[in-house]
């Protein structure tokens, strides 16, 4: 096999939930090399090391994906978090766009966008050569995540570049923008959930259709074994390491209570699995063939 050969990966996962139609679409992923302490800041690299190994993980490498999700219902399309777009700061990523047209379907016919929080990774595409990218959505965020990032608090350094994009990018489509609180309903079956931490107005949503439910985190957990070993861990992308703990927690409990069917943006594509209780840690199973029944 020669370089100029690429592996054949998937990109697109599409399943029925009772009268909803979802589909993962695979924007792109990293490789990186330091799986601590990007995983986990609090944590000792030896600690990640053992989590990777039980998990058969090449320490410190891992691959970081990006997979947002749409929503079809009887009346509406639904796009969650549209990734990079021509934003992306490598080949690697900002496949939505060209993915999307596979699926069949249009970002004109998009009739929704909802935004779990303002990071690039979210919201870049929201953009195209200038126009928006979604000409007939409204637009849902948190009001809290809104007014932080259009705002002027405190931010980290390394934020800075995140807060000028959403400047450039959000604000200036605040007219087609609807500004939710948690446990707001955004359309009959969906309904936000207080997820602050991660960024300050971080929301996952709870999905319901035809008495099947389904759970999206957005970035509540960032990697499927070191976030679920110790809840305590904090993220290195955590705005807010301490909020995000106690809303990992919350959430977390909440996904392995239910038993339902999870997505998460940074899991392993198709990034559809179920969280189980382990001890005193959770755990990642991946859907297999449940969702197909």
């Amino acid at each position: 096999m020669t370089d100029s050969r690429k592996n054949v990966r998937p990109e697109i996962y599409q399943f029925g939930l009772g009268n909803f139609k979802i589909t993962n679409i695979l924007d792109g992923y990293f490789h990186r090399e330091d799986m601590h302490p990007f995983t986990a800041t609090n944590a000792s690299a030896s600690e990640i090391e053992a989590v990777a190994e039980e998990h058969l993980l090449p320490y410190p490498k891992l691959e970081h994906n990006f997979v947002p999700t749409l929503i079809e219902t009887p009346d509406a399309l639904i796009a969650f978090d549209p990734g990079f777009g021509k934003r992306a700061p490598g080949p690697t990523a900002g496949w939505y766009n060209q993915l999307l047209e596979k699926t069949g379907y249009s970002p004109d016919e998009v009739t929704h966008v909802v935004i779990s929080h303002g990071h690039p990774d979210h919201i870049a595409n929201l953009i195209t050569d200038g126009a928006p990218t979604f000409k007939h959505a409204e637009i849902i965020i948190s009001r809290t995540e809104y007014e932080f990032w259009s705002g002027n608090a405190a931010i980290p350094d390394f934020r800075g570049p995140t807060r000028q994009m959403f400047q450039e990018i959000v604000v200036p489509l605040a007219d087609r923008c609807r500004f939710i609180e948690p446990d707001a309903s955004i359309i009959d079956g969906l309904t936000a959930l207080n997820a602050f931490g991660h960024s300050a107005g971080h929301m996952a949503f709870h999905v319901e259709s035809d008495g099947k439910e389904l759970m999206i985190l957005s970035d509540t957990i960032a990697h499927y074994a070191v976030s679920l070993a110790n809840l305590e861990w904090q993220f290195s992308m955590d705005d807010n390491p301490e909020m995000a703990v106690e809303s990992r927690k919350r959430i977390v409990g909440m996904a392995a209570a239910s038993k339902a069917p999870i997505i998460a943006f940074h899991m392993p594509f198709p990034s559809v699995g179920y969280i189980e209780q382990s001890g005193n840690s959770y755990r990642w199973t991946p859907a297999t063939y449940q969702l197909n029944l």
